[in-house]
């Protein structure tokens, strides 16, 4: 019903690579369509990054990524969605000349695009800035936060891979997010220690990206609730990576248990073969998730959620009117 942690590039469908690759007249290769998905041999998170070298490739003008986030937007309606935060990163769409405003304006017509028609749903975009690009580029991925906060831009992100810089050395970046008053997600704890959890905190994460490997001592525990920081798990990606080895490995329970938010999120719907709401049934699986539990974990995401107290309060509602049926239609089958 809600994801919350979703990337544009990793969730692009067979059908779009095939017009794009047709209108772009770029070669897929003779790999294509295993080529988009993560192999069961991916033996960590920067071998699974590679995988976005393809995407990549064709989201390079306008056109595309107005055209890819449409298409992702009313597959997410059509699975039955009532909330969607995609997530990109404007840096990586440069190669061919585009400027960064140009990037985000295309991906908030093509957002707008796709939520034309459609009732009861809606989505938000989210601006990635990048662990290996330089200073000045997250710096202008910030500005653009600033500028479309207003018009389906919701938050601001740093995602990549975690080894490359620790999260202290964004410190500087992120003040600016926070002197905005922006919102803020932050990859951490997905292939490296506790710290990185909360050293993401400590320059201003409201919300982490994984986080599986957080030590859940008194005093880590006591920073994360006293922060009011919400956990994006994305559980079939972090098996992916090798962050995790089996989905019992995911610590849902044990977060749950420390009244730690958490909500459960695809990561990247093509990338990882997977949907939200297919990963929520595999921590129902895993679990035994009461219909209680599945029903607080979307309750965290509309709490957590990057949108107006107004927006909550009709999603909330909106949540409240559809979960029992949903959840007998697609959980619990």
């Amino acid at each position: 019903m809600i994801d919350l942690h979703l990337h544009l590039d990793g969730s692009l469908s067979l059908e779009d690579f095939l017009y794009l690759s047709k209108t772009q007249n770029i070669p897929l290769g003779d790999d294509f369509p295993n080529s988009i998905y993560v192999n069961k041999d991916c033996k960590s998170l920067l071998e699974y990054l590679e995988k976005f070298d393809l995407p990549l490739k064709f989201l390079q003008t306008e056109e595309a990524l107005e055209y890819v986030t449409c298409s992702l937007v009313k597959r997410l309606y059509s699975l039955g969605y009532i909330y969607a935060e995609i997530r990109y990163a404007p840096l990586l769409h440069l190669q061919k000349g585009l400027a960064m405003d140009k990037v985000v304006e295309a991906t908030i017509r093509g957002l707008k695009k796709g939520l034309e028609g459609t009732k009861d749903f809606d989505a938000n975009l989210i601006l990635c800035c990048m662990r290996h690009a330089d200073e000045k580029l997250n710096l202008e991925t910030i500005e653009m936060g600033n500028r479309y906060r207003n018009d389906k831009v919701c938050a601001v992100d740093l995602a990549g891979g975690e080894s490359i810089h620790p999260a202290p050395y964004f410190e500087r970046v992120f003040r600016k997010a926070k002197e905005y008053g922006l919102n803020v997600t932050i990859h951490a704890g997905e292939s490296t220690t506790s710290q990185e959890v909360i050293d993401a905190i400590n320059i201003g994460a409201m919300r982490i990206g994984h986080g599986v490997h957080l030590d859940l001592n008194s005093e880590n525990v006591k920073k994360v609730n006293d922060s009011n920081v919400m956990f994006e798990f994305c559980p079939t990606s972090n098996l992916q990576t090798k962050s995790l080895l089996k989905y019992e490995d995911v610590p849902l329970k044990k977060f749950m248990d420390s009244d730690i938010a958490v909500c459960i999120n695809s990561d990247n719907m093509t990338v990882s073969n997977i949907t939200a709401i297919d990963d929520m049934i595999n921590m129902i699986k895993t679990f035994n998730l009461t219909k209680e539990e599945v029903y607080k974990l979307y309750e965290n995401g509309v709490m957590h959620a990057f949108i107006n107290e107004n927006e909550r309060e009709n999603l909330l509602t909106l949540l409240k009117v559809k979960f029992n049926a949903f959840f007998e239609e697609k959980l619990n089958a």
